[in-house]
């Protein structure tokens, strides 16, 4: 094992330190004190830990699809859950049909469920070594944990009946339109930065204010993109979701600070998944859990640079 690791090290060039990567600049500065010093040697980072336990500790939730439920048979599920199965497959060697048959990564990986609110103090306590929970990047989150570069891009959306005569929030404009939402201190905020005349009826679930859509009492219900593309894909043709979302934020994994060398193998797994070799995992995830059949990344220039 130790011999691995020190391959992967050279190989991946985990050591190196790179400031312009989220919330490194911040344990330069001191800023977050839940950490004296930025971890340089290898054998003391998290990656060896985790490598040497055989065992991947992943904070995330249960309830919340399509990022992280329970099926019909109580095994955890979810994009954030396949997230996890890829980071397991890149520790521990596994094939890319072993992380696609979902058994062998699973043995490698305990998911510790908490709530949203626990996400930040189970890292720093080391419940956990890395949590996959739907996390919204903040600037003020930034100075309690670092986060890896994002995996998948939030924003606010519209669903609307399938017999709706609106498509579009920009059907909605100017027509005095009632949206539902999940009750917020920002949510009127929030609908208004999308439908700006709409009157806005506020629930204490989601499921609440979609029920209010179902039963006509609204036009159109406000959520995030990816809980709609969900609640489109699994309800036939009931629905129809507006995809020209507003508000995007970012979703990322978060680690404790000053672990460079851990923050880089998850950074370089994340990547790949994305655009690299390890795509076709991500692209099955994202069609079972949205909807959406991905495009493969172009070969040349890489595509995020272009």
């Amino acid at each position: 094992m130790e011999e691995r690791f020190r391959a992967m090290a050279s190989r991946r060039g985990l050591i190196t330190r790179s400031a312009a990567l989220t919330g490194a600049a911040a344990v330069t500065m001191g800023v977050s004190p839940h950490v004296a010093r930025a971890i340089e040697d290898p054998s003391q980072s998290k990656l060896k830990q985790i490598l040497d336990a055989g065992k991947l500790r992943v904070g995330t939730g249960s309830t919340n699809p399509p990022w992280h439920f329970e099926d019909e048979n109580g095994k955890l599920v979810g994009f954030d859950i396949e997230m996890a199965k890829l980071v397991a497959g890149g520790l521990f060697g596994l094939s890319q049909e072993q992380v696609l048959g979902d058994e062998e990564p699973r043995k490698h990986i305990e998911f510790v469920v908490h709530e949203a609110d626990a996400r930040i103090p189970d890292l720093l306590a080391d419940k956990v070594d890395v949590n996959f929970q739907f996390m919204t990047v903040s600037s003020d989150r930034a100075l309690q944990v670092e986060f890896t570069i994002p995996y998948y891009r939030e924003g606010v959306g519209l669903l609307f009946l399938k017999d709706s005569p609106y498509n579009t929030r920009a059907d909605l404009q100017g027509k005095g339109a009632t949206i539902s939402i999940l009750q917020n201190v920002y949510s009127e905020e929030i609908v208004h930065r999308g439908v700006p005349d709409a009157n806005v009826q506020q629930f204490d679930s989601v499921a609440a204010a979609i029920e209010a859509l179902d039963s006509g009492r609204v036009d159109a219900a406000a959520s995030d993109l990816s809980t709609l593309a969900w609640l489109a894909k699994n309800s036939g043709d009931k629905y129809k979701v507006d995809t020209n979302g507003w508000d995007p934020n970012s979703y990322s994994a978060s680690i404790k600070p000053g672990d460079q060398i851990f923050l880089n193998f998850l950074n370089t797994v994340i990547q790949e998944s994305m655009v690299g070799l390890d795509f076709p995992v991500y692209k099955q995830a994202f069609s079972t859990y949205f909807g959406v059949d991905l495009e493969p990344a172009t070969t040349g220039i890489p595509g995020e640079w272009r």
